[in-house]
């Protein structure tokens, strides 16, 4: 039996930007570590509607953004025409081989199989390319997911771990780390609502009921003065092509 997608980006794509700010904010954070002039051909990985490609356009001469949904190069191609937008997947870079850099945001938590997409990415890069990356992991929406395991998309990994991936793929980490973000929303049915319109999908084996349920504990053990509260832990890394 084929397994359902645990997203709906494309679907998405037209209101994608008005619900994640979370993303948003991480995307800045990543931009913290850019060079203020890329050199060489770069690619961008898993772009969506250009979050993280706004902070590349200035910066680098020959930018590829690229993402597995049509609709959401369509958005981006509308908003950032200096980048060259293509739809790619992840795992198969567009564009063949020799990139200077390469850059995701956002995007690495998806990946069904990321060790092989690490692997892609590293024969698709040149000697000494970098790696600019950041992703969501282990503690991410904790609070939803100790109410209710089943909701959880993909296994979580930690700091740690994706750092060992990395490592098998090719990739030697030069720095890395972790920040926590928040969101307070009115109560748990609002938070969902949020994650299920920037396209994020509960799967489907949960009931309504026990859904229901969880988000009940969830308002109950997580309210607070600004209403209830969200975590995602957000990883940053730059690794070199070894």
């Amino acid at each position: 039996m084929t397994k359902a997608p645990a997203h709906d980006f494309d679907r998405r794509a037209s209101q994608y930007e008005d619900h994640a700010p979370v993303q948003r904010e991480a995307a800045a954070w990543l931009a913290e570590w850019l060079p203020d002039n890329i050199e060489g051909p770069a690619l961008e990985l898993g772009a969506g509607t250009g979050l993280f490609t706004r902070h590349l356009v200035g910066r680098a001469r020959t930018l590829i953004a690229s993402d597995a949904a049509p609709r959401m190069v369509a958005a981006g191609f509308t908003a950032l025409p200096e980048a060259k937008w293509s739809v790619a997947d992840a795992a198969t870079p567009p564009g063949g081989r020799g990139y200077g850099w390469i850059f995701s945001c956002s995007l690495v938590q998806w990946l069904p199989d990321p060790c092989e997409a690490f692997c892609a990415w590293h024969r698709a890069s040149a000697p000494g390319a970098r790696l600019v990356s950041g992703w969501f992991v282990r503690g991410t929406l904790g609070e939803f997911f100790a109410t209710c395991p089943e909701a959880s998309p993909f296994p979580w990994r930690d700091a740690a771990e994706w750092g060992r991936l990395l490592g098998q793929a090719g990739w030697q980490t030069a720095r890395s780390e972790v920040r926590t973000f928040h969101r307070h929303h009115a109560d748990s049915g609002a938070m969902l609502r949020e994650i299920h319109n920037a396209g994020a999908v509960v799967p489907r084996r949960i009931g309504a009921g026990k859904l229901r349920e969880a988000l009940r504990r969830y308002d109950r053990d997580h309210r607070g003065e600004s209403g209830v509260r969200s975590t995602f832990e957000f990883l940053r890394v730059e690794a070199v092509r070894s």
